[in-house]
C-alpha cells in the first residue's frame, strides 16, 4: 500500500490528467456536480404550460412485432394523445404487418403503411411524414415504452419557436436480463440523463436519440426529412442546427427501450453508432476543423465535446498504455492502472448515487455488483470498441456496408462518392 501511495505522489500531474481524461468517468462527476447546483439556484416552477400543438407519431418497424403492441399501448396511456398514430412495416417477415393491422381494426392505429421490400428506417419515416397531420412529428422505434406524461413534456419545449427538435430520458427496461443490460443502465444514467441533461443546459445537444424524438413537421418536410445514409439521427440534428434552429434534451420526458443482451450484441450496436457517429461528423460535417466560419458558441461546445472526450480519449487509448509500459515497465503500469482503477471505482460509486438521487431511479444489489466493474466497461471495453470502430471507419469507411441500410438503398446513396 505504501508503495502504491508512493507510486501515485511520483507520478507526475500530467500523467494523472491525462489517465482521468482517457477514463472518462470523472467528466460526469462535473455534469451532476454543476446539475446539483443549477437545481439549488432554480427557482420552482408552478403550473403546466399550455400547449396548443398536434401531434403525429411514426412507428417505422423492420421485424419489430412483439414490441409493438407494448409501445402503441403507451401511446394511448399519453396525458397529451396524439391526434393519430402511424405505423411503417417496412418490409418486415415476422408478424409485424398482422399485429399492426389488428392494431388498426381495433383504432389503436390510425393508418398502417406497408413496404414490400425494406427500404430503411429513414425511408420508413419520411414516407410516413407525408401523410402526417400534426404540427409535431414524434418517431418512435417500435420497442420503446413511455411515461405517461413523456409526450407532453416532449410537446412543451416547443413552445419554444426556435426549437425545431427535442429528444427524451432514456432508460433500458431489460436491464435484469444480463450483466450486459445492467451495464448499459448504467451508462444511460450517465451519459444520455446526466450527460446530456448538462449540454441540453449551454446548448450543446448534437444528436436526437432513434429510439424518440419529436421533430416540429413543417421544418422536416421543408428539409427534405431524414438522410437515408447510416447515422441518420445524428446527421438531421447537426443539420437543423447549420440552419440556426436549437435542438432540446428534455430530462424529465422518460421513456424505456430494450438493450442488447450479450456482449456480441451490444459491440455490433455500438460498432455500427461509432462508425456512423465518425463519418457524419467529420466526412459530412467536418467538425474536426478549428474553426468554422460563423459557428455560434453552442455549436463549438458540442464539437468540442465529440474532440476532447471521444475521439481523442479513444485514439491515443492504446498509445497511452504502450506509454505507460515504456515509462514505468510492465509491472509498475499495471499496479499504476489499478490505482487509478480504484480511484476511478470510487468517482464512479460516487456519481451513480447522485445520479439515481438526482433522477428518481432505483438502485438494486445487482445494479451495484454492476457499478463494480462499471469503470471497468465504460473505460476500457468500450473504448477498445469504439478505437477498432473509427480505425475501420477511417482506414476502410465500413459504413457504407452498414447492413442497417438496405443494400440497393447503399448502392444509390454512394453510387457518385466513390
Amino acid at each position: 500500500m505504501v508503495e502504491t501511495v508512493q507510486l501515485i505522489a511520483d507520478t507526475h500531474w500530467m500523467l494523472l490528467a491525462v489517465a482521468a481524461l482517457i477514463f472518462d468517468i470523472p467528466r460526469y462527476t462535473f455534469s451532476l456536480l454543476s446539475l446539483c447546483l443549477l437545481s439549488l439556484a432554480r427557482q420552482p416552477q408552478h403550473g403546466e404550460v399550455p400547449i396548443s400543438k398536434s401531434i403525429s407519431v411514426i412507428v417505422p418497424t423492420f421485424n419489430g412485432g412483439a414490441g409493438l403492441g407494448p409501445s402503441i399501448a403507451s401511446l394511448r396511456r399519453q396525458t397529451l394523445r396524439p391526434i393519430e398514430i402511424i405505423v411503417v412495416d417496412d418490409g418486415s417477415i415476422d408478424e409485424t404487418r398482422a399485429i399492426a393491422e389488428h392494431a388498426r381494426e381495433l383504432g389503436l392505429v390510425d393508418m398502417v403503411i406497408c413496404h414490400g421490400t425494406r427500404c430503411g428506417r429513414s425511408a420508413a419515416i419520411n414516407a410516413a411524414a407525408r401523410f402526417a397531420s400534426g404540427d409535431l412529428l414524434l418517431t418512435v422505434d417500435a420497442d420503446t415504452v413511455f411515461e405517461p406524461s413523456a409526450v407532453a413534456l416532449l410537446a412543451q419545449a416547443f413552445n419554444d419557436p426556435r426549437v425545431a427538435g427535442a429528444s427524451c430520458n432514456i432508460a433500458i427496461n431489460n436491464e435484469r436480463s444480463s450483466l450486459w443490460t445492467r451495464l448499459q443502465s448504467i451508462e444511460y444514467l450517465m451519459s444520455i440523463s446526466a450527460g446530456r441533461t448538462m449540454l441540453d443546459i449551454v446548448g450543446a445537444i448534437a444528436c436526437l436519440s432513434g429510439a424518440c424524438s419529436m421533430y416540429r413537421r413543417d421544418v422536416f418536410i421543408r428539409q427534405g426529412g431524414l438522410d437515408v445514409g447510416p447515422g441518420e439521427d445524428l446527421e438531421f440534428s447537426l443539420r437543423l442546427r447549420r440552419l440556426g434552429y436549437l435542438v432540446r434534451f428534455v430530462p424529465e420526458a422518460w421513456a424505456e427501450t430494450a438493450g442488447p443482451e450479450s456482449g456480441l450484441g451490444l459491440l455490433r450496436q455500438r460498432a455500427r453508432w461509432d462508425r456512423d457517429a465518425l463519418r457524419v461528423r467529420l466526412i459530412m460535417y467536418g467538425e474536426l476543423r478549428f474553426l468554422h466560419r460563423l459557428e455560434r458558441l453552442p455549436d463549438t461546445l458540442q464539437r468540442l465535446d465529440f474532440i476532447l472526450f471521444d475521439l481523442i480519449p479513444t485514439l491515443s487509448f492504446p498509445f497511452y498504455l504502450v506509454y505507460l509500459v515504456a515509462v514505468f515497465g510492465a509491472n509498475a503500469a499495471f499496479l499504476f492502472l489499478a490505482v487509478v482503477y480504484l480511484l476511478l471505482l470510487w468517482i464512479s460509486l460516487f456519481n451513480l448515487a447522485l445520479a439515481f438521487a438526482m433522477f428518481n431511479r432505483s438502485s438494486g444489489i445487482l445494479n451495484l455488483g454492476a457499478a463494480l466493474i462499471f469503470p471497468f466497461y465504460q473505460g476500457v471495453y468500450l473504448k477498445c470498441a469504439r478505437f477498432f470502430s473509427y480505425s475501420s471507419e477511417i482506414i476502410f469507411g465500413t459504413s457504407r456496408h452498414d447492413d442497417f441500410v438496405p443494400p440497393r438503398v447503399r448502392r444509390a446513396l454512394f453510387a457518385g462518392r466513390d
